[in-house]
């Protein structure tokens, strides 16, 4: 049984293929998350960039050290979650341990003013979510948040059989860059408006959203009815509005 949730990719057709799809610029520095036993990164340390892998396993680390060409690179021992990150230019690459996802998906959006853009393969349901459009199944509040900044595009489907030990589940890769919807600096703010508007998806934005002063043509629709920029544009409404407010009422 492997530790820490991993799934190691075997596969030399489908580690190419994400090679092949990792296109960052000048000045940009590659970040393998989890690089594990180096599938991909042996290919990634070839590269013309500075390379940094976060991995969590010691064991995997020990492994990484005797990979060629490891000397390039900067090798960090521990848990992406909580090791602080460059304030540098980033290219994300990742087969993100299925444990992790969710919270990573947020440290990404976090360092947003330094991640440009990064290839990830997670399990297709959550990659499905990450790139969902308003009227889908799967279109909810990590679809909009993510899509808030970061244009998302689907590459390719992995089957379990690609990995040791397979998982239960098929995989994907997607290809994300910035395209912000939003003032990068504003998204904070963004963010808590959205997740006040998807707290109880199936109710109406007039409910979940009582305490934002809701304009009235907005009030009967429910989340994930609305488009990004439909939830941009109430964002703003509201911030304006609430502004509005507190000039007219100062304390």
């Amino acid at each position: 049984m492997p530790r820490y949730d991993q799934h190691f990719l075997r596969s030399e057709g489908y580690i190419r293929k994400i090679i092949a799809a990792v296109l960052p610029q000048e000045g940009e520095t590659l970040l393998e998350i989890g690089p594990g036993r180096g599938a991909l990164t042996q290919f990634l340390l070839e590269l013309p960039f500075p390379y940094i892998g976060v991995e969590i396993d010691p064991r995997c680390l020990s492994y990484l050290h005797r990979l060629s060409k490891a000397d390039k690179a900067r090798w960090i021992q521990g848990d992406f979650l909580k090791t602080p990150l460059p304030t540098d230019p980033l290219y994300i690459v990742s087969n993100l341990p299925y444990s992790i996802t969710g919270p990573a998906l947020f440290r990404i959006l976090g360092h947003r003013f330094w991640i440009r853009e990064g290839v990830l393969m997670l399990q297709a349901e959550v990659a499905q979510r990450l790139y969902a459009r308003v009227g889908e199944r799967t279109y909810g509040r990590i679809s909009v948040l993510f899509q808030s900044i970061y244009r998302v595009k689907r590459l390719f489907r992995v089957p379990p059989g690609a990995f040791l030990p397979p998982p239960k589940i098929w995989s994907e890769v997607v290809v994300f860059s910035r395209a912000p919807h939003l003032p990068l600096e504003s998204w904070d703010s963004f963010a808590d408006f959205v997740k006040q508007a998807f707290r109880q998806p199936r109710q109406t934005l007039g409910r979940n959203l009582r305490d934002y002063g809701m304009p009235p043509s907005w009030r009967h629709r429910r989340p994930h009815e609305l488009s990004i920029g439909e939830l941009v544009d109430l964002w703003r409404s509201v911030q304006s509005n609430q502004e509005t407010s507190r000039t007219a009422n100062p304390d």
